[in-house]
């Protein structure tokens, strides 16, 4: 068993809080106490970026973050390390990468995988890589052999069809793309959010986790009445990018944040 479906398996939590950040902004070690900074305060998966000078996936303040990190010298190694730190804080809590399919084929997928998990990661978010092709086919292999969870992303366009073939290579949890468009902070989601939520988790049979444009206390308390977790990214990162600068500032801000958001999810 996968230490993410553990987590979701064994009772002991309603709905998971899954905070997001990019590796790396504004500089590594930084990243270290970060990760143990959200992890202290009530994180039940950590979702980690991979720096990666095309983020598709993402808004202007994940934009930026990344283009922030990039000013660092990237390496693999700087990456599995500054994991495996976060990791070795708090080990029982799993950890997630966010990343594209260029850096890992770049590193070698078995290459890649071997050292995500030595350094604590048990699963990974592709969000530029379609689950029916050969690439993601190979992967989602490799990830078993290695008791690790392939995450895919859902929107609100996929079809019902494409909903029930990707069963097939899910593991972990479905990432649910609550809106249309990029990440970022909303006020507003569609008005069968939780219809859609309910649907997937009957066809699908996995635990389904909301992302993209969650940032207030109260629609991650409202959300989390019905998904099986939360993932909040952008005003996590934009806490990092307005406080980065003056680093006890920006670590208080982040754990203050983090506990309100703990405190409104069940």
């Amino acid at each position: 068993m996968s230490k993410i479906k553990d987590l979701f398996e064994s009772g002991k939590i309603k709905s998971a809080f899954i905070p997001y950040f990019t590796l790396g902004d504004p500089n590594y070690n930084d990243s270290i106490e970060f990760g143990k900074t959200i992890l202290d305060n009530g994180a039940d998966i950590l979702e980690l970026g991979i720096p990666f000078s095309d983020p598709v996936a993402d808004g202007p303040v994940i934009q930026r973050a990344v283009a922030r990190s990039l000013k660092n010298k990237f390496s693999f190694s700087e990456i599995f390390r500054v994991t495996k730190e976060i990791h070795l804080h708090k080990k029982d809590v799993p950890l997630v990468y966010l990343t594209y399919f260029n850096p890992i084929f770049h590193c070698g997928i078995e290459d890649f995988l071997n050292q995500a998990k030595d350094s604590g990661v048990v699963g990974l978010v592709i969000p530029d890589l379609p689950f029916d092709t050969k690439e993601s086919e190979v992967l989602f292999q490799e990830l078993r052999k290695r008791d690790m969870d392939l995450i895919h992303l859902v929107t609100p366009a996929s079809t019902k069809k494409r909903i029930e073939a990707l069963k097939k290579t899910s593991t972990g949890f479905i990432y649910y793309v609550t809106s249309f468009g990029v990440t970022g902070e909303r006020r507003e989601f569609s008005v069968d959010l939780k219809e859609r939520i309910r649907f997937l988790k009957e066809t699908i049979q996995l635990p389904i986790c909301a992302g993209f444009g969650i940032s207030t206390p109260d629609q991650a308390g409202q959300i989390s009445g019905y998904a099986d977790g939360i993932i909040i990214g952008s005003a996590i990162q934009r806490i990092i990018e307005e406080n980065g600068h003056e680093f006890p500032k920006a670590k208080q801000a982040l754990a203050e944040y983090i506990a309100k958001i703990r405190v409104a999810i069940p």
